[in-house]
């Protein structure tokens, strides 16, 4: 063989052992984003309406402060709220929690209103 040959095939392997790098690390990421998710969901305390996410009948009035996000995702919040970008707050809080729109919109919005 020649050198650009072994070269050629260095290369290869070594693109191969990366993209298999690559897949395991994206298994890990999934992985704890699927943690993540079910620590959400596990440590929300249990509120009337909101037990089972399938009944379509709200709750009578939702105490929204029952959800203890990561602080820096409080302030990250914050910070859009005072962007005026409150969709992508809600969105966000959304993505991070797990609850459904109602009770993202309405934790959204006791952040706006109590600030601190």
């Amino acid at each position: 063989m020649e050198t650009v040959e072994l070269i050629a095939v260095s290369a290869l392997i070594l693109s191969l052992l990366l993209l298999l790098k690559v897949i395991s690390l994206q298994r890990q990421l999934n992985e704890l984003k699927s943690d993540q998710h079910q620590h959400w969901r596990n440590n929300l305390p249990e509120v009337s309406g909101l037990s089972n996410p399938n009944l379509n009948a709200p709750a009578s009035s939702p105490n929204v402060t029952r959800v203890s996000p990561p602080v820096n995702l409080d302030e990250r919040l914050r910070m859009l709220l005072t962007s005026g970008k409150k969709i992508q707050a809600i969105k966000e809080f959304r993505e991070a929690s797990g609850l459904g729109l109602k009770e993202a919109k309405d934790y959204v919005e006791n952040l706006e209103r109590n600030p601190y």
